[in-house]
């Protein structure tokens, strides 16, 4: 009952948009109105310059037609197409109607249509006429026209007129005026649907990431073993965010595992000697007892706290090594650590050494002297008495494969991943008579890992074990 209320307090308080859902809306809010209005502006640019094309095409046309009405002998001109200028189109005014006008380079008016004296003036500007056609734009009182002029050449090709000829515009400025205040009209409308479609995507596109949030804080430790199912293709964002999750779930779920195998096992392993401990200073506080009695319990308490100080050293070596810290790297020769370090605590024992050549690691020497020192120390205590050892060294291709080689009773095959664990002993060995806590390999490969090196065990020929370990070679020049 508490859960599900809490689990509604928690629906209760999450609001209507987070804050990257907003800033997503107003990132598509920003996108799609600059869309609009980059949309429109060109819309109506183009709309424009299509209107004016087409007033400019038919401007064209008709001097065309007047330019062939004109006789230009040096500075006389004369004019034939007074049949031309007398049509509706240049003596009245209408929608369509031309405004005719020539004037010498003097400024004087030489001609002009019927219709400009019901119209009024229109501006003359002499243009800089660059081409043989120019183009501009006028107003005559409450009207807009669209003008264009061209030079009037004599035979001599030297100037002698300009004519000027305009047609309303005042349409096509009212269909431009309503085209933009139809898009102003709009415009309330079309922020409303942009707003919405942009929560709507920002909410469509957050949803599947939701389920998976939702999926994900379904997952606890005590259901760990829960993944999350969400069917999208691995390359997806959605899939690697699935996956990435699902595989963070899975080291944890090992590593919390581990842990709890690792406190089971390490209270077992100093609950014995602790249980021992108190048992026997219990025993001797019962009542007084001889000097020899008070002797052998120190003694078995000496020895007791030896195995407790044994193990912990063992967890803080292992604590050690897995950070991986450069702090403990430096360059080391492997025949100088057994020469010096290795050879003097196994001088008593039947021990062949093979090292081929000078052979340099990177890590920590000291490490690498617990690592053999472990290996041999197995060979020997797995191995019957006298029975020989090899330590070998060599260099295979970039590494350096070192391999210790006994002759003893061997590991089977399903121990031999499982030797590596933490206070795992193999079955022979709990069987026999051979004493330890099981943390032995497991430092051994913690330190290979942390010199990025890797450890294997093998079946050494017909009886015994063969542990490689293979490290980056060092070239020292």
């Amino acid at each position: 009952m508490a859960k599900d209320t809490f689990s509604l307090l928690n629906k209760i308080k999450k609001p209507l948009f987070t804050d990257t859902v907003k800033r997503i809306v107003l990132w598509d809010i920003a996108i799609f109105f600059l869309l609009f209005v980059t949309s429109n502006v060109f819309t109506i640019v183009i709309t424009n310059k299509i209107l004016t094309d087409n007033l400019d095409e038919r401007l064209k046309n008709e001097v065309e037609t007047l330019l062939g009405s004109f006789v230009i002998r040096q500075d006389s001109i004369k004019f034939t197409g007074y049949s031309e200028i007398k049509e509706p189109n240049f003596t009245t005014i209408n929608s369509g109607a031309f405004f005719l006008q020539v004037y010498s380079i003097k400024d004087k008016l030489l001609l002009s249509s019927d219709n400009l004296k019901s119209f009024g003036t229109i501006t003359f500007n002499i243009p800089d006429i660059k081409s043989k056609y120019e183009f501009a734009n006028l107003t005559a009182g409450n009207h807009q026209l669209r003008v264009i002029y061209t030079p009037l050449m004599n035979e001599q090709n030297k100037l002698a007129a300009y004519l000027q000829l305009s047609v309303f515009r005042t349409e096509y400025s009212s269909i431009m005026k309503k085209i933009i205040l139809f898009n102003l009209l709009n415009l309330p409308f079309i922020l409303l649907i942009i707003v919405l479609v942009s929560i709507f995507l920002a909410k469509k596109s957050y949803s599947p990431l939701n389920k998976i949030i939702s999926i994900a804080e379904n997952i606890s430790a005590n259901n760990l073993n829960a993944r999350i199912k969400y069917d999208a293709h691995p390359q997806d964002e959605l899939g690697r965010l699935r996956d990435t999750l699902n595989n963070l779930f899975t080291r944890l779920e090992a590593q919390i595992n581990q842990i709890s195998q690792f406190t089971d096992n390490a209270s077992h392993q100093l609950m014995t000697p602790l249980t021992a401990v108190k048992t026997e200073l219990e025993y001797i506080l019962k009542r007084d007892r001889a000097p020899e009695e008070y002797k052998e319990t120190l003694t078995m308490l000496n020895v007791q706290t030896d195995k407790m100080i044994s193990i912990i050293k063992s967890l803080l070596v292992i604590a050690k090594y897995s950070s991986n810290t450069e702090e403990y790297k430096s360059v080391f020769k492997i025949s100088q650590v057994i020469n010096e370090l290795i050879k003097p605590v196994f001088k008593n024992q039947n021990i062949d050494y093979e090292i081929g050549g000078d052979l340099y690691l990177r890590g920590s020497y000291e490490g690498f002297q617990i690592v053999l020192e472990n290996l041999i120390d197995n060979a020997i205590k797995y191995s019957p008495d006298k029975s020989r050892v090899i330590v070998r060294a060599e260099r295979v291709d970039d590494n350096v494969k070192i391999s210790v080689e006994d002759f003893g009773t061997g590991i089977i095959d399903e121990e031999k991943e499982k030797i590596f664990e933490k206070f795992y002993r193999t079955a022979s060995s709990i069987k026999g008579s051979v004493q330890g806590y099981g943390l032995g390999l497991c430092l051994v490969k913690t330190i290979v890992l942390s010199m990025e090196g890797t450890i294997k065990v093998e079946d050494n020929l017909q009886i015994g074990t063969k542990f490689i370990v293979s490290f980056p070679l060092i070239n020292i020049i």
